[in-house]
């Protein structure tokens, strides 16, 4: 067999691999540059900001940034990113030693990040100055990033990883490495600004062939919903709780799941009947603005 070194005869190699069955094909995330659509903008556009970071816990309430990085991209209401507006990274001294497994992770030493901060009003300005911020995990981004940036308090968040129904799209899991593979993309490393691009691939993929994901994220996110607490539950009822999607709480020693407005009496009716809840379920109202701190 003949083989020629040249761009066609590889693609139409890949494309022959990927007619097999037992074959899968990866390609690297390209530059979010190519994930733009150059046409004219569907109705108005909004500057969406994708955000990730890179710290020194797990724990959201002691966790410290070292790496923050964010792209802000002109999206309209068809889903469609038709501009990049600005890319910006930034390398943070935590002001403690970043943990072994931080540095097995990301690669980030403590000479990388010695004595570097951050030009705090530039990056209140760039993502204060956005319509929404996305994150892939914006329970654990938000508080984190409002906490580093407190100019931005109170601003609007969308969450990828919880506000895009990836199993009713046939994806298994919502992690955002394992989603990027099952769309035959990988990355290398795990640091902020390439969490971004893996970020935007996800935002940008169609899984029914017209429209992008990101068209259903901004418009679930947008959507009031009700944080519906347990209070008081019973015990014995904890497992019953998490079967129905029920969280603890640890900060305030609660169970409480999001549900939608809508559901609010049907949800405190199984709480008295199925639950054994005897105290009212406090009620608070949640926005993209509140949801996740």
């Amino acid at each position: 067999m003949t083989i020629h070194n040249d761009v066609a005869s590889f693609e139409a190699a890949l494309r022959l691999c990927a007619s097999c069955a037992d074959v899968r094909i990866l390609r690297r995330v390209r530059p979010i540059a190519e994930l733009v659509n150059d046409g004219p903008p569907i109705g108005r556009t909004r500057r969406i900001a994708i955000v990730d970071t890179e710290t020194t816990s797990v724990d959201v309430q002691t966790a410290k940034v070292i790496e923050i990085a964010a792209a802000v991209v002109l999206v309209d209401e068809a889903g469609e990113i038709r501009a990049i507006d600005t890319a910006l990274r930034g390398l943070r001294d935590p002001g403690i030693p970043i943990p072994a497994e931080v540095l097995r992770l990301t690669g980030i030493s403590k000479d990388d990040v010695a004595g570097r901060g951050l030009n705090v009003p530039r990056w209140e300005a760039l993502l204060g100055g956005s319509d929404l911020i996305v994150a892939h995990n914006a329970a654990y981004d938000a508080p984190i990033v409002e906490r580093l940036l407190p100019g931005i308090k109170g601003h609007a968040w969308a969450c990828s990883m919880r506000e895009i129904d990836w199993a009713a799209h046939g994806f298994d899991g919502a992690k955002l490495g394992h989603l990027l593979m099952q769309m035959g993309y990988f990355s290398t490393g795990h640091r902020a600004d390439a969490d971004v691009i893996s970020l935007a691939h996800l935002l940008t993929y169609r899984p029914d062939g017209a429209r992008a994901l990101i068209a259903e994220l901004l418009a679930r996110a947008a959507q009031s919903s009700l944080r519906i607490e347990a209070t008081g539950a019973p015990f014995d009822k904890r497992h019953l709780l998490k079967a129905r999607g029920y969280r603890w709480d640890a900060r305030e020693k609660v169970w409480w799941r999001e549900i939608a407005e809508a559901a609010h009496e049907a949800e405190a009716l199984w709480l008295s009947r199925d639950a054994e809840l005897r105290a009212t379920p406090r009620v608070t109202q949640l926005s993209w603005h509140t949801r996740y701190r």
